[in-house]
């Protein structure tokens, strides 16, 4: 933990110049904001997007269930509600609120973006539950309670866009029918680290570099699952970059 502490002070010293030009700068859109149904990115990619998940429900005789995930600070967020709000019968569940409470993590040593710092058999509960064409009831993570208290309902839905960090990890790739990743420069990442987490979060420039550090730089290489049926790369100036696996046969 004290080399994590030593990390952190070194790389504050190191770009707190950086996050006085870049704040409020014009080098990457405004962070994402949940439930925003505009998107600044690339629409032809999206376009593509929203057809390969039209193209797997339209396969499956029950609703679909596809995996949003990436690293903190790549655009998810934007995307899902975007592709959400194109798409007939789709739903977003934001992952980030099936995290342990905070002092659950906290004594763990763990952040969210650890797979043990979430409620990883409640998620999986939800998916088939999801899968079977029923609604869940979700949790609604408190940020300044650190926990969970309340629920939302979502759902039923054709098509159900789980998103999140680790909607990326290994241990859920058997979850999803349809995994999508969305990947950044780490400049990228960390740009939104310092706009997003400190404006919105109100965290401190120690601590939203210290959750980059843990989260984007250690966890998520740790247990993310690099292939993916759907790959896209966000640039530094907002565009997106496509990869995509062949459809299967028949599609």
């Amino acid at each position: 933990m004290e080399a994590l502490h030593g990390s952190t002070r070194a790389v504050c010293r190191g770009v707190s110049g950086f996050a006085v030009k870049t704040i409020g700068g014009n080098s990457d859109p405004e962070p994402e904001k949940s439930g925003d149904a505009r998107c600044p990115y690339s629409l032809d990619v999206l376009e593509a997007v929203r057809g390969r998940m039209e193209s797997a429900a339209a396969r499956m005789d029950r609703p679909v269930v596809v995996a949003l995930g990436g690293p903190g600070g790549t655009g998810k967020s934007t995307i899902a509600h975007f592709l959400c709000g194109q798409v007939p019968g789709c739903a977003v569940l934001p992952l980030d609120d099936y995290r342990k409470s905070r002092a659950d993590r906290f004594a763990s040593g763990l952040l969210g973006s650890h797979p043990e710092g979430n409620r990883l058999g409640l998620l999986r509960a939800h998916l088939e539950t999801a899968r079977r064409g029923e609604a869940v009831e979700r949790p609604v993570f408190d940020s300044v309670a650190g926990e969970a208290r309340t629920t939302q309902r979502v759902g039923p839905a054709r098509i159900l866009l789980a998103e999140g960090e680790i909607a990326a990890h290994r241990c859920l790739s058997d979850a999803f029918d349809l995994r999508i990743l969305v990947e950044a420069h780490w400049r990228t990442q960390l740009h939104t680290r310092l706009t997003r987490d400190i404006r919105e979060r109100k965290y401190s420039l120690e601590r939203a570099i210290e959750v980059y550090l843990q989260s984007n730089l250690r966890d998520y290489p740790a247990f993310a699952d690099p292939e993916a049926d759907i790959i896209l790369y966000r640039t530094r100036n907002g565009r997106l970059k496509l990869r995509m696996k062949p459809r299967p046969s028949g599609d």
